[in-house]
């Protein structure tokens, strides 16, 4: 859609384009990643146990067996959730 001179354009839109290329960095992604786990499951861990591999999308989990395994549980509801907060091109594939 093209603009001309005086014709108003909403915020919302001029922003638009940059949602699509920008990604959300690193430790945004493991920040939300602790708020969903805690959110869902009720458990806090700690950012030491999580590493995010930004090129394959990937969450990689270090915490103990007991607590790793019941987010594998949780893993489809944590990815929907960090899908609505980071957005289409941010949110990770997968948790192992």
């Amino acid at each position: 859609m093209k603009s001309r001179r005086g014709e108003i354009i909403k915020v919302a839109d001029l922003f638009e384009k940059y949602k699509k290329v920008l990604r959300a960095p690193q430790s945004s992604v493991v920040k939300e990643v602790i708020e969903v786990i805690s959110d869902l499951t009720g458990i806090s861990i700690s950012p030491k146990y999580i590493k995010y591999a930004v090129h394959s999308k990937t969450i990689s989990i270090t915490a103990p067996a007991t607590l790793k395994q019941e987010i594998k549980l949780h893993q489809a509801e944590i990815l929907l959730h960090l899908k609505a907060r980071l957005g289409e091109a941010s949110v990770p594939k997968i948790i192992f």
